[in-house]
């Protein structure tokens, strides 16, 4: 696995739980407004064995774990990460952050997991635009929402709300397509911020929203949605 960074210990990242933080290196999305810019390439990073990265996850004390990217499932052995370190210790709690692209390596992945944050970009017939790929990767997406729904597995939905790239309209479209597919409970919106890890050149035309301009709609969300504005 193609492993970009580590970190020891964060509290930010999985709610009320201290993890170690896992960043995969690369992924098959090109999204404008990455905030981990320069791991997107396949080739960035470095190839570690699995139980070399299990050696360094395990030392830190810490209640679990969270694998983010990059977008980790198109790494094919990271189910096989993911069994080792629940082997390692059935008691600490497993994250991983995905946009659920690769649904054949999510659904192997997820008897080792606890729950999933899962990254929903874009309505539907956006997402090639937003994800800047050749082919609408939707049907993926939902595939491994119904995955995820249909297991033990805890689902947790977010939106990035990128000023002058996404409206309100497409988050009430989100809400309701989660409706559609059975879910109800929590469903994160959090701000875009310029930072050391966009590129410049990809957001020059982006703003960093008011909060204001989402809770207009807070009470247009569905019933059983559940929309929490997290502004940084």
């Amino acid at each position: 696995m193609r492993v970009a960074s580590i970190i020891d210990i964060s509290l930010v990242d999985v709610p009320k739980i201290p993890v170690t933080v896992l960043f995969t290196a690369g992924c098959n999305m090109d999204c404008s407004f990455c905030q981990n810019a320069e791991i997107i390439p396949r080739d960035t990073g470095e190839e570690i064995e699995i139980p070399d990265i299990v050696e360094r996850l395990t030392g830190n004390l810490t209640d679990g774990y969270c694998i983010t990217g990059g977008e980790p499932t198109i790494h094919r052995d990271l189910p096989d990460l993911l069994k080792a370190l629940r082997h390692e210790d059935r008691s600490k709690h497993i994250n991983l952050n995905t946009q659920g692209t690769r649904p054949e390596i999510l659904e192997k992945s997820l008897p080792f997991l606890d729950s999933v944050w899962f990254d929903l970009k874009t309505t539907p017939h956006r997402y090639a635009e937003v994800c800047r790929v050749q082919l609408n990767p939707w049907p993926k997406v939902r595939t491994s929402i119904e995955l995820i729904m249909d297991s033990e597995v805890k689902f947790w939905p977010r939106t990035t709300y990128v000023g002058g790239l996404t409206s309100y309209h497409e988050v009430l479209d989100i809400a309701e397509i989660l409706v559609d597919l059975g879910y109800s409970g929590d469903y994160l919106i959090q701000n875009f911020k310029k930072s050391s890890g966009t590129r410049a050149h990809d957001v020059s035309t982006y703003y960093e929203p008011e909060i204001s301009e989402i809770e207009q709609i807070v009470n247009s969300i569905p019933t059983g949605i559940n929309l929490k504005l997290e502004w940084r």
